[in-house]
């Protein structure tokens, strides 16, 4: 399959206390919040590196699920790619396969359209495009 110019674009984090979070990636890593909005129940904050504008962003979710027994919760981890065209052409080989876990939507500017797809191993992965990008 060809693949235009994808990009690591983020990691879905579920958090237990966000504003914890947020001060640990701002005083140890040097994050800075670039969104902050409330989604149903829970508050979404992204944060990222100031110089860094095409650089990985990790959303950090607040949910009090407990964790996993080894620690922390990967939510997604979130692949950009060119259009919609190559969001639908990877849901449908996904769900050929039977890995398809969410199918093309548009959920508006800020989520944009995407698919989510199981690795080998369980673990969400996001491809998306039309997202906004701060």
């Amino acid at each position: 399959m060809p693949v235009g110019n994808r990009r690591c674009d983020h990691l879905a984090l579920k958090v237990k206390d966000l504003e914890r979070t947020i001060a640990f990636y701002r005083d140890y890593v040097g994050m800075q919040i670039i969104h902050d909005r409330r989604e149903r129940e829970h508050r979404v904050v992204w944060m990222r590196l100031p110089d860094d504008l095409q650089g990985l962003i990790l959303v950090m979710i607040e949910d009090a699920t407990p964790a996993s027994p080894g620690g922390g919760s990967v939510d997604h981890l979130g692949i950009h790619v060119d259009n919609r065209a190559e969001v639908d052409a990877i849901a449908e080989r996904a769900a050929a396969v039977g890995i398809l876990i969410e199918p093309p939507q548009y959920a508006g500017p800020v989520v944009g359209y995407f698919c989510t797809i199981r690795d080998p191993d369980g673990n969400a992965v996001e491809f998306s495009c039309e997202q906004m990008r701060l």
